[in-house]
């Protein structure tokens, strides 16, 4: 016995917890719910085929039950805290009958539907949500003098005078009291203040000497019926002072299928009164909440007739309907329209004789829409008001306050923009914009202002009349304002339909904003250029471009190209011709008009400085004009500088870093031996701190002198005219790195011998030298590794670079060095100056 009942509680605690689990799933966390879920599972999981046989002759189905655990599923999003009030079982509701709520079948659920988040929901229920627990007894409340008395009420009576003594005295069950000295006194029956005032008297007549003072003490419990769509029919025991209300906290409210308007409190099968409950909920009104007796029955009929109110209203629901109600009542249910309704578009859905749904429209501002009849199964809909903005004109763009004005009737530009001094500075005054959406459909349709015209003479033809909703557009002399102008640009195309054309041309060339501008009515190619911003100051003024596409042959589009003299078209409106959708005006440069062009020689001319130079010009002549160069200089290590070259240089230095590393990597040189290690860490630490210098190696005597083809300019372009040097330079992997007096009885390998001769780590084999004028000279030679003599001149720069295994060599180490000297000396013969 005591193991059946240690399985029946399992199987309780199993069927508990999947009931829960089921039933919460929208009102706890779904952390929560989850470990409930799992200790269900493995309650089943322990069970076995004992205790399901058991279970079954009992009438249980383990398997099913069990099984059914395996269809729920919660999301892993975090759900709601769990309620203050343990949740409610409900029943399918017959009130949904709005048409846009869903419901979703839950399995293992008594609760058979679940309602979707965001339907409308039936209004007044949620005031009993919550199971019913404690109950606290009315006993504390005031006592009204018409409260009849019964068997179990207890009267308090207090005496004093010549006697001194307190009775609590209770209505018996044949409805008296035994009061001392004056006997049995029937009070079953009589109001409170009747049975006092019959006590007072009889005290006083019969008890010489002594006053009274009386109370009700504590009161009987009653009996009351609960039947119908209460939530918990059935019989409650509740406080004497109790009303319709009282009872139907204490017994938990009502089913979601009850009606809250009709609750009918009955006597011996007679109806004492109804209670609507909207009373109390819309109005606080308890008029109605009549008091309960022993033995009477409180009946509450399912729902009948019901209509729902949503959009803009302060409380879309639905609403249980009484009598013949309005629209006008049934919006006053929902708490009233919205401040942002639109009470003139309303519309009532409803389901029609041929079993089809259709709609009425409403205007709730006229005595007709509010007083339209609402039928059960209605659904009132009022819509907001429409946020787009009307009876207004804007104004934006490069004003101190933009923003939006009241329309009226005879509004013009000058009302919106008085003065000069609403426009920020560099205000463009030859050119602003109207945007209009023409009536009936709201044809975009945009207009040209004179702005400059406007504000001189407000009482002209320019300052034109708004219409409502124009937008006015102030642009900028700085800004480009072709950017501004493609969102209108691309509404203009997207109204045009076949068989029109976009009223769109474009302006390119010399002009402060070229691109592409709405082309507004009658407008002309001056128009067009002044839209965008004028002419810049290199403009060719005298003639400009007319590009017009002709589409009125469908097989082939033609184009045809016009001359216009602007100046012309400036002075004369009839030689401004008007455009037409798609044309293009190119406006040309002046021939030669370029920005200065500047070369800069330094050193040893005899005015050294900045030269501006024409195209064509020469690098001889602009060294003639500097007064030539001076006896101390040295034309053969001038080193002649060009910024594109510059950038050119820059661009394979980054390509020859990422070649030396990635040689580097291949070779492994971490394994080879130090010094390989350490020479190639030095070249690529070199490389990675040399800057491009962009030298063109030149013989300046030669040009000069006219024995070499002279060097055209390029703006930009650097000389540099070093003084005479007659040092010769040992650099790389010899002993000791210096700087020797040109000495023409020696050679290549003499100059290595001052210098120390070649360390263990220089390559004798691939020595060269770097000219004082930048080019690099391998010496030439004859036989096994004999040189031929090699000249060498004041200025020069002996290399001797690293020795590097030629198996394991780097191939790009060689050139990577004589770039870095090259560089190096380049950049010293400039920073010199």
């Amino acid at each position: 016995m005591k193991n059946s009942q240690s399985f029946f509680l399992r199987y309780l605690s199993v069927a508990l917890i999947a009931f829960c689990t089921v039933v919460q799933a929208q009102e706890i966390s779904s952390e929560a719910a989850s470990e409930e879920l799992k200790e269900a599972r493995e309650l089943c999981s322990s069970l076995g085929e004992k205790e399901k046989r058991l279970a079954k002759t009992a009438g249980y189905d383990l398997d099913k039950l069990c099984g059914s655990l395996d269809l729920i599923e919660f999301p892993s999003s975090k759900q709601p805290e769990e309620p203050l009030v343990a949740p409610r079982q409900e029943q399918q509701s017959a009130t949904s009958i709005d048409t846009a709520q869903q419901a979703t079948p839950v399995e293992g659920s008594q609760t058979q539907y679940r309602v979707k988040i965001g339907a409308l929901q039936p209004f007044g229920y949620d005031l009993f949500a919550g199971e019913p627990s404690d109950f606290e007894q009315t006993s504390r409340i005031p006592v009204s003098p018409d409260y009849l008395l019964g068997p179990g009420d207890t009267i308090e009576v207090g005496v004093y005078g010549k006697i001194n003594e307190s009775y609590s005295l209770e209505i018996s069950r044949d409805g008296s009291i035994d009061f001392p000295h004056l006997g049995p006194v029937n009070l079953a029956g009589m109001t409170f203040s009747d049975a006092k005032q019959l006590l007072q008297q009889r005290i006083k007549h019969e008890m010489i000497g002594v006053e009274a003072g009386i109370s009700l003490g504590e009161l009987r419990s009653i009996q009351v019926f609960m039947l119908g769509e209460a939530y918990k029919p059935g019989t409650y025991t509740v406080s004497a002072l109790s009303t319709i209300t009282n009872a139907l906290f204490l017994s938990g409210g009502l089913s979601d299928i009850a009606s809250l308007r009709n609750l009918q409190l009955k006597r011996s099968g007679k109806l004492i009164s109804t209670l609507d409950l909207y009373d109390l909920l819309l109005s606080g009104d308890t008029s109605q909440d009549a008091q309960l007796q022993s033995g009477d029955a409180i009946y509450i009929p399912t729902v009948k007739e019901t209509a729902s109110v949503d959009g803009a209203v302060r409380r879309p629901a639905i609403y249980e309907l009484k009598g013949k109600p309005t629209a006008q009542q049934l919006v006053d249910l929902a708490g009233g329209l919205e401040p942002n309704a639109f009470n003139q578009s309303a519309r009532i859905s409803r389901v029609g004789k041929g079993g089809f749904m259709q709609v009425l429209d409403l205007d709730l501002t006229t005595m007709k829409g509010k007083n339209t009849p609402i039928k059960s199964g209605d659904r009132l809909t009022i819509d907001t008001t429409v946020e787009q903005k009307e009876l207004i004109v804007t104004l934006s763009g490069h004003v101190h306050y933009p923003g939006e004005f009241l329309w009226r009737d005879g509004l013009r530009i000058s009302d919106v923009v008085k003065n000069i001094k609403a426009l920020k500075p560099d205000a463009d005054l030859d050119f602003a914009l109207i945007r209009r959406e023409l009536p009936p459909v709201g044809k975009i349709e945009p207009i040209f202002v004179d702005l400059g015209a406007v504000l001189a003479n407000p009482q002209s033809e320019y300052n034109i009349q708004f219409f409502p909703k124009d937008q006015l557009m102030v642009f900028s002399n700085k800004k480009n304002r072709a950017v501004l102008m493609q969102d209108l640009a691309e509404e203009l195309r997207l109204q045009a339909r076949s068989g029109e054309m976009a009223r769109i041309a474009t302006i390119n060339g010399t002009v402060r904003s070229p691109g592409e501008y709405p082309l507004t009515n009658n407008m002309t190619v001056t128009q067009l250029i002044a839209a965008a911003g004028g002419l810049s100051e290199e403009a060719y003024t005298q003639v400009v471009e007319l590009s017009r596409y002709d589409f009125s042959n469908l097989e082939k589009t033609v184009s045809d190209h016009f001359s216009i003299t602007l100046s012309d078209a400036f002075k004369d409106p009839e030689k401004d011709p008007q455009l037409s959708p798609y044309d293009s005006i190119s406006v040309r440069s002046i021939p030669e008009f370029r920005e200065n062009l500047s070369l800069e020689i330094r050193g040893e001319v005899r005015f050294p400085g900045a030269y501006t130079f024409k195209r064509g010009e020469t690098l001889a002549q602009v060294i003639s004009r500097a007064g030539g160069v001076t006896e101390l200089a040295h034309m053969g290590a001038a080193v002649f500088t060009r910024k594109d070259l510059r950038d050119q240089e820059a661009k394979q230095l980054i390509e020859l870093r990422e070649r030396l590393r990635a040689e580097i990597a291949a070779s492994d040189l971490e394994k080879a031996n130090e010094g390989q290690a350490g020479g190639a860490a030095r070249i690529l630490e070199q490389l990675d701190t040399a800057e491009a210098l962009g030298r063109l190696v030149i013989d300046l005597g030669a040009i000069i002198d006219g024995s070499m083809d002279d060097v055209s300019l390029k703006n930009g372009d650097l000389l540099v005219i070093p003084e005479y040097r007659q040092e010769i330079s040992v650099l790389g992997e010899v002993e000791h790195s210096s700087a020797h007096l040109f000495n023409s009885r020696l050679d290549i390998t003499d100059y290595i011998d001052l210098s120390g001769g070649i360390n263990p780590r220089g390559d004798k084999k691939r020595v060269y030298v770097v000219k004082a004028d930048g080019s690099v000279v391998l010496p030439r030679r004859s036989g096994w590794f004999k040189r031929r003599k090699t000249n060498i001149a004041p200025g020069d720069t002996i290399i001797v670079p690293l020795d590097v295994d030629r198996r394991r060599a780097l191939t790009i180490w060689g050139e990577t060095s004589a770039i870095i000297y090259q560089l190096a000396l380049g950049a010293a013969a400039v920073n010199s100056f």
